[in-house]
């Protein structure tokens, strides 16, 4: 099983920072282009699952946690920081928005934790069939596939958990279309029942989250996130 323990990777950016050695941030990016671009990642949502039940990043245990979503931003913002990677910020971008709208409580704070199943099936929000993501793409389905990995077969009991194929690459046309389906899918995926939200606030959570979006703002530059 894999488990994220970004902690440790932020260490290794603050051994970077004291001596510069290009090896340290080699680790720290191997680490998040495997988080971001497997399984343990919602590609049509944001932010990550709480662990993998394999050694690949593939297969998630689905429930997605406060404290890890926070930590994965954190470790993004503290490798951007040093080295520019626009597929690293695109996923920092999209984990903001993550926490920022799907966590929210009644209360203005965030909660803590998104179960990992709905209607008693583990992962039935997430995952999809081929039949599914053809029957709502259509002709565009063979684009779709340059980025994601999409079997008949699946890779997770005969449905597909989103994955980036290695080393995909498309024109600005197909990077148009690509983006377009990943709309189409992530509003259909909003009609399924959604997993149960712990709405809990947690004070020592809520207050890492307003630090970390702060660092955020500025490793971004973005004023909007900052006056937040």
């Amino acid at each position: 099983p894999k488990f994220p323990q970004l902690y440790i990777f932020d260490t290794i950016l603050y051994f970077y920072n004291k001596n510069k050695k290009n090896s340290f941030l080699d680790v720290v990016r191997k680490l998040l282009n495997n988080i971001s671009s497997k399984g343990i990642y919602d590609h049509l949502g944001g932010g990550i699952s709480r662990y993998t039940v394999d050694e690949e990043w593939i297969i998630p245990h689905f429930e997605k946690m406060l404290y890890d979503n926070i930590l994965f931003v954190r470790t993004l913002n503290n490798y951007l920081v040093n080295k520019k990677d626009e597929k690293l910020n695109n996923k920092l971008i999209q984990t903001i928005n993550f926490l920022n709208n799907e966590f929210l409580n009644g209360k203005n704070l965030l909660g803590s934790a998104y179960d990992a199943d709905s209607e008693d099936v583990e992962g039935k929000y997430y995952v999809w069939s081929n039949e599914e993501i053809e029957g709502l793409l259509g002709n565009d389905m063979n684009i779709f596939k340059k980025k994601y990995l999409v079997t008949k077969e699946g890779n997770f009991k005969g449905s597909n958990i989103l994955i980036e194929n290695d080393n995909f690459e498309f024109n600005e046309k197909e990077s148009e279309i690509i983006n377009k389906c990943e709309k189409k899918l992530f509003e259909e995926r909003k009609k399924r029942v959604k997993p149960f939200f712990d709405d809990k606030s947690q004070t020592d959570l809520n207050s890492f989250w307003i630090y970390t979006l702060l660092h955020s703002s500025f490793v971004l530059n973005n004023k909007t996130l900052r006056d937040k």
